[in-house]
């Protein structure tokens, strides 16, 4: 069941998470400043959750997080159609976003907490579920936006996760362990833990820039409409999903470590650079690279989190790796929002790819032999 949670999980967060600039500059006339703090505050709540939720998932089965997480969000997605303004709605997304990162990290403990000897192969397949409904809300999101209004649209996503709750039975039950809160920083400040928590946290400033100038660089720039978006969104998740599973299936264990790092990271930042010029065709093509690489980074990120921590403090420390990786979108969306109102919504995504290949140095560096 767990794949099927996954990509309903990306269902939802891929209908708004792209789309949402939009409403927020067209309909609600949000400025640049505030729709990056609004996305830096769902970065900020999610630190706030990650560990206390990791090391509560290590101890009680995680599945009640599942459906704390599902019936909050659902009430959060109903109340963003009721307000207008700035900080009301601030404070609603800020609910908004707690929910949804309970309902998806309770999920990634449970794939964690999961003992199975073909784990590459079940992230690979668990990850191309989850781009598979990346794809599916990108498509039903545009489609939704561009047949009804935004408000509408999120008021059906409310009711479709609440229709969730009953499958929520058939989820594993993971057993509780109880570990001492300082053994999680003593696994943390490891110099293999340590290098790859330095790494996501640069490169996830580019999930920051996507989040705040994406939707409307194709917008503005490509001149796509809100099923154009959608479009081009989905051919990108199915790219991704592609990559997480062929990963899982036949690359696994293949590649050097520094060979495999050095890859993702290239094509990631070239792909981000070269998707800037205002031709779909071109603009696709690129998207379509930088999508490769990320998939790549995806399988990565778990493997490698998989590999480091004992499974019985695994929720708990990869919520801190989770925490990481918030706080690069929390800083990415604080410095590319702003930036993209001020010069243009493709610098960015340039800006973001060429740091994303200043990471190869690090990656040479941590990981030579």
């Amino acid at each position: 069941m767990l794949p099927f949670f996954i990509s309903a999980y990306s269902v939802i967060s891929s209908s708004l998470y792209f789309f949402l600039p939009l409403y927020l500059k067209d309909s609600l006339h949000f400025s640049g400043s505030q729709i990056g703090l609004l996305y830096g505050v769902l970065s900020l709540n999610a630190i706030v959750v990650s560990f206390p939720v990791g090391v509560t998932a290590d101890r009680y089965p995680a599945r009640i997080l599942t459906r704390a997480g599902l019936v909050a969000t659902a009430l959060f997605l109903w109340s963003l159609t009721a307000v207008s303004r700035f900080w009301p709605f601030l404070l609603i997304f800020w609910g908004f976003g707690l929910s949804l990162q309970l309902f998806r990290q309770s999920l990634d403990i449970l794939l964690f907490k999961e003992t199975r000897p073909d784990l590459p192969r079940a992230i690979g397949d668990y990850n191309a579920w989850r781009m598979g409904g990346m794809m599916a809300g990108a498509l039903v999101g545009g489609f939704l936006l561009y047949s009804l209004d935004f408000p509408l649209t999120l008021k059906l996503l409310a009711l479709g996760v609440l229709a969730l709750l009953f499958p929520t039975v058939r989820l594993p039950k993971s057993p509780g362990v109880r570990s001492p809160l300082l053994q999680y920083g003593r696994d943390f400040v490891t110099r293999p833990v340590l290098f790859f928590a330095a790494w996501l946290f640069l490169f996830t400033l580019h999930w920051g820039a996507e989040a705040t100038s994406l939707a409307l660089f194709l917008k503005n720039n490509l001149g796509l409409s809100t099923r154009g978006i959608g479009g081009y969104m989905a051919g990108e998740f199915a790219v991704v999903g592609l990559t997480a599973y062929l990963y899982g299936r036949f690359w696994a264990g293949r590649l050097k470590p520094l060979h495999f790092l050095s890859l993702a990271l290239l094509t990631s930042g070239v792909g981000h650079i070269l998707m800037v010029y205002p031709s779909l065709p071109w603009s696709f093509s690129w998207r379509a690279i930088h999508g490769f690489g990320d998939g790549l980074i995806l399988m990565e990120a778990y493997t490698t989190i998989a590999r480091l921590f004992h499974v019985d403090r695994i929720g708990g420390n990869s919520s801190l790796i989770s925490l990481v990786t918030t706080l690069g979108v929390f800083a990415g969306s604080l410095i590319f929002g702003p930036l993209g109102a001020a010069y243009g919504y493709a610098w960015p995504l340039a800006i973001s790819g060429a740091i994303s290949l200043a990471l190869l140095p690090l990656a040479y560096a941590g990981l030579k032999e």
